[in-house]
């Protein structure tokens, strides 16, 4: 995601998506309660004129609510904003179990020098991941055609190609720090759309899996970090990728 700058404190699963999702609605309400009134005032006239002014009255409310029902659900700017933090909250209550068992988990962290975000930071004694939420409608479909596949209309490399870039920022800086090299694992965690039955496509190394499967995808390795090599690494990380934005 291309966010705005990040600015210091703990972030929450989804809080820079959350902060352009009200910027977005704050930035077209003027324009929306506009239109909004524009047919709500129409439909009352024609309602009034042919049947009075209660059914007026009437068809004005009904058509201001289900206008406010429509935009906010479907085709709102900010719509996109808001599933995107929703499956951000969704894929950080799947990483819960994993704080549990020693990992360390961060969640929206800036990279340096660039506007991107990093939606989760997983490091444990299984290595270290960078994963990427996506909320997607449950008639999405993933499908080859040309040559690549495809998520509905856009070109899986489109969807990787972020990911990959997060995963290779996080492995240089974390080599800087360390004075390691250090392999960085990404993972799509898909909510909603369908995905195969085995739950997982891998595209040039990188994992489209159902959010379900995290915990095994992430645990089911073979260890290759110790507990203090983890904990340098969290420290590294925590001071090399602040939080986007704070709640």
């Amino acid at each position: 995601m291309t966010i705005p700058r990040p600015s210091a404190g703990k972030a929450a699963a989804g809080a820079s998506a959350r902060v352009a999702y009200h910027a977005n609605l704050s930035a077209t309400r003027a324009r929306r309660w506009t239109m909004r009134a524009g047919l709500a005032l129409l439909a009352g006239i024609m309602a009034g004129w042919l049947l009075g002014w209660q059914a007026g009255l009437a068809a004005a409310v009904l058509t201001t609510g289900a206008d406010w029902v429509y935009h906010h659900r479907r085709h709102s700017s900010a719509a996109a904003w808001r599933k995107g933090a929703a499956g951000e909250r969704a894929t950080a209550r799947r990483l819960r179990s994993l704080e549990l068992a020693g990992y360390i988990v961060l969640h929206d962290r800036a990279l340096p020098r660039s506007r991107a975000n990093i939606d989760h930071l997983v490091i444990g004694p299984t290595g270290v991941f960078v994963i990427d939420s996506k909320k997607w409608h449950r008639r999405t479909t993933i499908k080859p055609g040309g040559g690549t596949l495809w998520v509905g209309r856009t070109p899986i490399d489109k969807i990787v190609r972020p990911v990959v870039f997060e995963a290779r920022t996080v492995s240089e800086v974390l080599r800087r720090a360390t004075g390691r090299p250090v392999d960085v694992v990404t993972v799509i965690a898909v909510h909603g759309a369908r995905l195969p039955r085995w739950g997982a496509i891998t595209v040039g190394g990188t994992t489209l899996m159902r959010a379900s499967r995290l915990h095994g995808q992430i645990t089911r390795r073979a260890n290759r970090y110790s507990l203090t090599d983890v904990a340098a690494l969290a420290q590294a990380a925590e001071h090399a990728f602040p939080p986007y934005t704070s709640e």
